[in-house]
């Protein structure tokens, strides 16, 4: 299965919200994703209910081997941004493999739906 890009997530948006314009789910991803990274880069948590945590995490410096060379070298401390799926998500992504084990019926049933199942078209 391929990667989803960015022109997939517009069109995954799209198809998921009736009426919702290329201009629109562009727009809203871009707003998204900015905020996002902005928060991050303010340290900041990003917490999304039935999705997942983004958080930034420290690496201390430490010291390893060059790969060719063999010699030792310094890896200086780093900052990265760290995701933390939450349990719903974690649910839905191994969702076939609680089928298989439960002979074909769910042990959860999954809060995931579609988003215009939650939210008038006025609201959006």
């Amino acid at each position: 299965m391929a990667d989803l890009n960015r022109q997939d997530l517009i069109k995954g948006m799209m198809a998921e919200v009736d009426g919702l314009t290329y201009s629109m789910a562009a727009a809203s991803l871009e707003a998204f994703l900015t905020c996002v990274s902005r928060a991050l880069g303010d340290r900041q948590s990003v917490v999304i209910k039935n999705f997942g945590k983004f958080t930034v995490r420290d690496r201390k410096a430490r010291r390893g081997m060059h790969p060719h060379s063999h010699k030792p070298i310094e890896i200086p401390a780093v900052s990265i941004p760290h995701f933390a799926p939450s349990p719903t998500l974690k649910q839905l992504v191994n969702q076939d493999r609680q089928q298989s084990k439960s002979g074909g019926k769910l042990l959860k049933p999954s809060s995931h739906s579609n988003i215009s199942d939650r939210y008038p078209q006025d609201q959006l």
